[in-house]
């Protein structure tokens, strides 16, 4: 059985900055992890995103969804991968804050 992470990050971008920050972190580590990754497929509609990734003989199931003062992840994943569950998270947070970060630095 898959294990929900989810993660909330405030911001002041509004929704349409947001998702296009967004919308390029992501595009940006599917490319960085491009040789790892057997599958990477996103799906928008208007301001929520279906991800399908498959990594490590797994498929990994997430959503993102972009609201005016919030950004909110939620990852699926499967029992072979529940081990990394903190590390995965921690990455989303970090890397979601760095995106939605105002002023880089």
């Amino acid at each position: 059985m898959a294990k929900t992470l989810a993660v909330t990050l405030p911001h002041s971008l509004g929704a349409a900055e947001a998702k296009r920050r967004i919308s390029s972190g992501i595009e940006s580590l599917r490319q960085q992890y491009a040789a790892q990754l057997t599958q990477a497929d996103i799906a928008w509609q208007g301001d929520h995103a279906d991800l399908r990734v498959g990594a490590l003989g797994q498929t990994i199931n997430a959503r993102v969804d972009v609201g005016d003062d919030q950004l909110h992840i939620e990852v699926d994943l499967p029992w072979l991968l529940q081990k990394l569950a903190a590390p995965v998270q921690a990455f989303l947070t970090r890397k979601g804050e760095d995106t939605l970060r105002l002023t880089k630095g």
